[in-house]
């Protein structure tokens, strides 16, 4: 959405007043946040430690308005008897989750828009940027303020202790600030939070009530020890069934099947779910030669910064790379205008409908598969912004569904692509750093398999909650890959392909075009990619088992 809004605002005529984002408000932390990530990575320490102080207090302002909120929505007492719970637990029942809400802005206000997962311990992650910025800028008084700030959320953390050392040694720093206490308001929060969190875990010891804790770093011993005791013996419990190599079998409910034949000469199946370590997963090598991964890449190069309205913009999901994006349909423009080759335009075409042959037969598809979306995508480290770099290219998410961490569930709701079925991800060159596709466990932390790209190396995977994945980081060069999503759904299939294949029968040109049951007349002949897995089985990679282009 905020793509299209940027495209929009380009248009001829529309004017900047014709928007009005009702949203800003409640996100400008988050804006002060990236602005101050920018900073750091240009080196601008004066700047940087602006923006984190900025950051920091429009962080508790929009806490404090969050937790405003849930005192306007509290509820009054049941005038009703009620025969379980007396006047004395409803009340507290109340009064606790009128605390629980206030805890909860903790995750509402770290949640960046459009995410479903909070970044953990945000308010000390800002403290800890800001205490290395003022020291780096040459604020050594406010770098041990800070950092005596941070201090109150982790006081025997080994790395700060050092660093408060290292400040107060410092010849420059004077006695003054030697003697500096934390941030005021850091210490009214955290003695806030404290009071709040004994409350709630009293009511969850004695009173039956159900809070889950918003932060890592709540102190142990404001937990009950009969609820320790209990969440000790629950670790045990589940730490024993990992020794014993117990796993919970991810069952889908798609209805595609993997281990269905490969029905085009020279593909062969590299990776399989056992060697995926998951379900509906597969890795095909030997889809493109290099001569089409480079005339790929050559229209990549050419097009894609004129592509579909991202024009080499900060990628949506990080603000360390570029991002470019190319349809089918936008390549047949740009050849109709000269500025590209016709061939290559109707090469990516082809492409798709190869890609979609295999999908097809390895998944054995229940019903007629359509394109739901094609979209050449490249990611471009940007130089001088990788320093210190923690994030991913792309975060763990679910092609169909919106995955959240916490409780492993999966919503297959709005704003998610439902419809998608299928999803593909055919790599075009390896001449870059990081950016390894990845799948992961539905917790969005634990690694499953690594898929290291290549020219012509295919991911293919059903779109449903068995198969969260992610991109690490793009560290220099750029990536590019073509994504492919499929849908038995007819009203959901892509009708910007289908305006590109009935401009090319326009000129009086065919297209190559699939149907169910006819692919292998207009393909290579078919074989077995199975038959041919022994002959390339010393190129297959061994899988290191350990929030929508892939």
């Amino acid at each position: 959405m905020r793509n299209n809004l940027e495209k929009y605002r380009r248009i001829l005529g529309v004017k900047e007043e014709s928007f009005q984002d009702r949203e800003r408000e409640q996100e400008q932390h988050w804006e002060m946040y990236d602005a101050a990530i920018l900073a750091e990575s240009s080196s601008d320490w004066v700047k940087a430690v602006k923006k984190w102080k900025e950051c920091v207090n429009e962080t508790l302002k929009q806490t404090e308005e969050c937790r405003a909120q849930c005192v306007m929505m509290s509820q009054v007492i049941p005038e009703e008897p009620d025969t379980v719970q007396g006047l004395y637990e409803r009340a507290a029942d109340l009064s606790l989750s009128l605390l629980s809400c206030k805890q909860m802005c903790v995750t509402l206000v770290s949640t960046r828009p459009g995410r479903v997962s909070a970044v953990e311990d945000f308010l000390p992650l800002q403290l800890e940027h800001l205490h290395i910025a003022q020291f780096k800028a040459g604020d050594l008084k406010g770098a041990v303020e800070t950092l005596r700030s941070l201090l109150l959320f982790y006081p025997t953390d080994s790395d700060s202790l050092s660093n408060l050392e290292l400040y107060t040694q410092t010849v420059e720093v004077n006695t003054e600030a030697q003697e500096t206490g934390p941030m005021q308001e850091i210490a009214k929060y955290i003695s806030r939070a404290l009071q709040e969190k004994r409350l709630l875990y009293f009511g969850m010891a004695n009173l039956d009530f159900k809070f889950s804790d918003p932060d890592l770093w709540t102190p142990e011993d404001i937990v009950p020890e009969s609820l320790r005791e209990t969440w000790r013996a629950e670790k045990e419990k589940l730490h024993e069934k990992l020794k014993q190599g117990e796993k919970v079998e991810e069952v889908d409910d798609s209805g595609f099947y993997a281990g269905g034949p490969v029905p085009v000469v020279g593909v062969t199946i590299t990776m399989d779910d056992q060697r995926l370590n998951g379900t509906n997963r597969v890795v095909l090598d030997g889809v493109l030669s290099q001569s089409e991964c480079d005339r790929v890449m050559q229209l990549a190069t050419v097009a894609a910064s004129m592509g579909d309205g991202y024009r080499g913009r900060r990628s949506p999901h990080t603000p360390h790379e570029k991002f470019e994006g190319l349809t089918v349909l936008r390549a047949l423009q740009l050849a109709q205008d000269g500025l590209v080759n016709q061939s290559d335009a109707r090469l990516l075409h082809e492409i798709g409908e190869t890609v979609k042959v295999l999908m097809d037969s390895y998944f054995r598809s229940h019903s007629v598969l359509y394109f739901a979306y094609t979209h050449l995508v490249c990611r471009s480290a940007i130089p001088g912004h990788q320093e210190g770099r923690s994030d991913l290219s792309h975060p763990v998410h679910v092609d169909n569904c919106i995955l959240e961490p916490e409780t492993r569930q999966c919503w297959r709701e709005a704003p998610a692509f439902t419809h998608r079925d299928l999803s593909a991800v055919l790599y075009l060159n390896d001449d870059f750093e990081g950016g390894d596709f990845f799948f992961a466990d539905r917790d969005a932390k634990t690694v499953t398999a690594m898929v290291k790209p290549k020219c012509g190396r295919l991911v293919g995977f059903t779109s449903g909650p068995v198969n969260p994945h992610g991109v690490t980081a793009v560290t220099a060069g750029r990536r590019c890959a073509l994504a492919l999503w499929f849908t038995t759904e007819k009203q959901h299939r892509d009708m910007e392909r289908e305006e590109a294949e009935e401009l090319w029968a326009a000129d009086g040109k065919s297209v190559v075009k699939e149907e169910k049951g006819e692919g292998e007349s207009a393909l290579k002949s078919a074989r077995s990619g199975r038959s041919q897995g022994k002959e390339r089985s010393k190129d297959r990679e061994r899988v290191t088992g350990r929030r929508d282009e892939l």
